[in-house]
Parts: structure tokens; sequence; C-alpha cells
């Protein structure tokens, strides 16, 4: 009786044994081997050095902050909580994030969509990044489970936290108000149930809205520039159409479908939409959106061993591309002056080179102009009747940065002592 029964168990799928076991494992090993490297290799990226400037601030510092640059303030207070940690540990809570949602996903039954995740190079990019995009996944991917589960308040309490962990949060709220897949989950209470739980997520996010319209335009111009490659290398082109070819044929209409597109029209219609960053996000959707679409598909082992390879292929490239960047310009300069210049000499910077100056050894930095210390994460232009520094001093920024060219104009003696492709180092007199 026992064993006829283990057999039927065995069958169905549902026995505890090395058939569900070892492929789980082998989706946890795919998930680490590919996120590993890159939190240990990565260079720290110039977004990171602002996710450490903001977060050593007190909570009320963090917000006063926010008020001249973009974005709210959970995951800069989550990072304040574990007091000043360097970049590369702060990674660690970004992995952390990953791991849940991934895991949550795995053990929810979700294999397919747990090992597409695992390759998926924007969610591998984002598990080894100081910045809160693992953050707000975590509690998107949790979030759209709950929806799963026909528990509409969950999910905009957690849609709710991805939103104050990044303003990319708010773009999932319209996915509570689709049905969930639970049996008896329709009718018109629940769909009642589903538009309080909207009108919940809008109402607990109201200071979040407040913060956003209240912060300059000019802190979110860098989301117009098109640098996916700075974050993470492009696939080799017959990758790319190989890819492209199997997402075209794996695709299907189904729920987790518009849990993709809606997000992702709101984000290019309100321009807000980020390669490589805005994908990260919906990891966890765009995975489910796959493995469902696969489940009837005839051609589904070749789709998703097709979409598997190229996914490793890719994260293995971004992760060699990593490993043999040469510094960044701006860095190279900045260590420069940490090598160079004593540290009891104040150095005037300008543009990004402020914030790298700061944060890579010399503490005795002045912005120039002032504005760029208030919001050192986004270039700031100078004004035309901005002071100049008296006296002698040293000065670091772009080669083609305005301040230089103010400093010429007013005649100052500008000599160079360290330049490359795009920064320099300078005494004015």
């Amino acid at each position: 009786m026992r064993k006829a029964e283990g057999r039927r168990q065995k069958a169905e799928g549902t026995h505890p044994s090395s058939f569900i076991l070892l492929p789980s494992a082998f989706c946890l090993l795919t998930f680490l081997a590919a996120r590993i490297p890159l939190l240990v290799l990565r260079a720290p990226f110039f977004d990171e050095l602002f996710t450490r400037w903001i977060a050593g601030r007190p909570f009320a510092g963090i917000l006063s902050a926010l008020r001249h640059d973009s974005g709210p303030p959970l995951y800069y207070f989550a990072v304040h909580l574990l007091g000043d940690p360097p970049v590369e540990a702060t990674r660690v809570l970004s992995l952390v994030c990953a791991a849940i949602a991934f895991i949550v996903i795995l053990s929810w039954n979700r294999l397919p969509a747990a090992l597409l995740m695992a390759v998926f190079p924007p969610a591998v990019l984002i598990a080894a990044d100081a910045r809160a995009y693992a953050l707000c996944a975590m509690f998107v991917a949790l979030a759209i489970l709950a929806i799963d589960r026909d528990r509409p308040m969950l999910a905009a309490l957690l849609l709710v936290a991805a939103a104050y962990s990044h303003y990319y949060g708010v773009l999932f709220f319209p996915t509570l108000l689709l049905g969930s897949t639970s049996p008896g989950a329709s009718g018109q209470p629940r769909a009642r149930r589903r538009f309080f739980a909207l009108l919940l997520a809008v109402f607990l996010y109201l200071p979040g809205f407040w913060l956003a319209l209240h912060q300059p335009t000019e802190a979110r111009a860098w989301m117009t520039m098109n640098w996916p490659d700075a974050l993470f290398v492009r696939p080799p082109l017959v990758l790319a159409i190989i890819g492209a070819a199997a997402l075209v044929l794996s695709v299907r209409v189904n729920r987790y479908m518009f849990m993709v597109l809606v997000p992702l029209i709101l984000a290019i219609a309100l321009r807000v939409y980020v390669p490589i960053r805005f994908e990260s996000v919906i990891a966890a959707p765009l995975a489910l959106w796959l493995a469902e679409s696969l489940r009837n598909n005839r051609f589904r082992l070749a789709l998703t061993t097709a979409l598997i390879a190229v996914g490793a292929f890719w994260t293995a490239f971004g992760i060699i591309d990593h490993v043999v960047r040469p510094p960044d310009a701006y860095r190279q300069a900045a260590r420069w002056i940490a090598a160079n210049i004593p540290a009891n000499e104040t150095v005037v910077a300008s543009g990004y080179c402020y914030l790298e100056t700061m944060m890579n050894g010399h503490e005795r930095i002045a912005a120039f102009p002032p504005e760029q210390g208030e919001h050192p994460g986004w270039r700031a232009l100078p004004r035309p009747e901005v002071p100049i520094p008296n006296g002698a001093f040293y000065w670091t920024g772009e080669r083609g940065a305005p301040e230089l060219g103010i400093l010429i104009r007013e005649r100052r003696i500008v000599k160079p002592l360290f330049i490359n492709d795009r920064a320099m180092v300078a005494l004015v007199r």
C-alpha cells in the first residue's frame, strides 16, 4: 500500500526525491555562480558611490538630500542601518534581496521561472549592485505571488514598500486590479477588494508622490541617456538574434503578460524607462510570463534551453567584461589626487569628479559650483555669476567642464598635473 502511494506521488511529481531536489539545487547553484563573481570583481559604479554618500547621513539628512536629487528613501534607510559599509559590503544587501525573491519563486514550485531568473542578466546585475533595484524587485516578486494567491491587501502593502524603495514600484500599482489564479477567486466581492487594495496603495504612497513632485527635474535627466553598456555589455549579435527569436516563439497571452507590459508602457510613457535597470525590476513577472507561456508549447524544451543558454552566455560575457574593464577615467583622477595631493590640502572639484574624489580617499573637498555638493549624484551646471575660489588651489573636473572655461576666462593660470581622456587635475593660480 505504501509503495503504491509512493509510486503514485512520484508519477505526479510530488514525491520529495532527487527528481525534485537535484534540479532545485542546480538552479540555486546557477543563481549563486552567476552573481558572486560580479559581487566581488565588479568595480564600484558611480551610482553606488552616491548610495554610500547619502546613506551615511542621518535619516533626516537623507530626506533633505533627496529634495535635491531623485528617488524615495527606503533603500537608503536600510543601508544607513548597516552603519557605513563600503560599496562591496552594501552589495550583499542586494544579493540577499535577490535571493529571497528567487527562493520564494523556487519554493512555490516555479522551477522553470526560477531557472530563467537565475541567468537573466539584468537580474544578475542588480544582485551585485549597491542600489535600490534589488530591494524593489524583491517586493514586486512577493506582490505578484500575493496577487496569485488572492491576497490583494498584502500585495498592496508589498507594492507600497517596492515604491518606497524605487519609483518603479509605482508602475505596478495597476496590477492590483488583476484577478487571482486561485480557485473561486472571481466574482464581484473580490473585484471590490482588488479596487480597495489599489486605493490603499495610492493612499499609503501619498508622501512618496509629494516627494517626487518636489524633486528637481534635472535630477532625472540621466534617465534619457542611452548608456546600458556602462552597466552590462551588449550581447553578441548572433546571441541577441537567437534570444529574440526564442522569446517571440515562447510568449503567449496570459495574466503575467499584463504584469510586464503595463509597467513597461507606463515607464515609456512617463519617460522613466532605463535599459537594464527597468528589466531588473520586472525580472520575476517576466520569468513567470515565459514559464507559463512555455508550459503548453510543443517546442517547450528547445525554447527553454535556448533562453537559458542565451542568458547564461550573456551573463558570462558580462562578468568577463567587468573583470577586464580599465578603471573609470574619473576614478583614475580621484586616485591620483589621493596619492599625490597632501591630505591637508583642499581640492576644488566639479561635476562627476566631486563625488569620485570624495569617495576615493581625499576628504577635504570643496564643490564648484556649491550646488554640486547638495546633489553629487547628478551634474550641476555653474551659474554665470558663480564665485571662483580665491588664491591658488587644486581643481579637478571633466576635461571639457564649463567650470574650466570660467577659470580660463578669469585669466587664471591653469597648470595640468594629471590628465586622461575625460578628466583632469590642475593647479589653478
